[in-house]
């Protein structure tokens, strides 16, 4: 059996598209929506500038506390400019859960790293 690959990447809905490589920057998405596998996070915070080229925060909502939280760029699937929503590939429970973003902490700290990237199952980078 072959695949067919003459067909092309299926279009994204309207108003959305698909994520090139390199093309995101934290500060270009502040304010963005973000929406997990299973629903709406939260929303990329303007200290996304701090977290480093390969992350955003997330100020993430709950009933009764919220958070921020490092997400790696990594994750996001698609881009909604139109609506200014990001849809990424985990679910709320891993980006809420993940370790709160210190914004004196460096992310290019090796251990807050791996901390990270153990989190999000990530291969190591410390």
């Amino acid at each position: 059996m072959t695949d067919d690959l003459s067909a092309g990447p299926t279009p994204c809905p309207r108003g959305e598209q698909e994520v090139p490589a390199g093309r995101l920057r934290g500060a270009d998405l502040v304010g963005y929506a973000v929406e997990a596998t299973d629903g709406s996070v939260g929303r990329v915070d303007a200290v996304s500038t701090e977290a480093g080229p390969e992350h955003v925060v997330v100020a993430t909502r709950d009933v009764l506390l919220s958070k921020k939280v490092l997400l790696p760029l990594a994750a996001v699937t698609r881009i909604d400019e139109e609506a200014q929503l990001l849809h990424v590939g985990y679910d709320t429970e891993r980006i809420k859960g993940a370790p709160r973003f210190d914004g004196d902490m460096r992310v290019t700290d090796p251990s807050f790293r791996a901390l990270i990237d153990e989190h999000y199952g990530l291969p190591g980078t410390a």
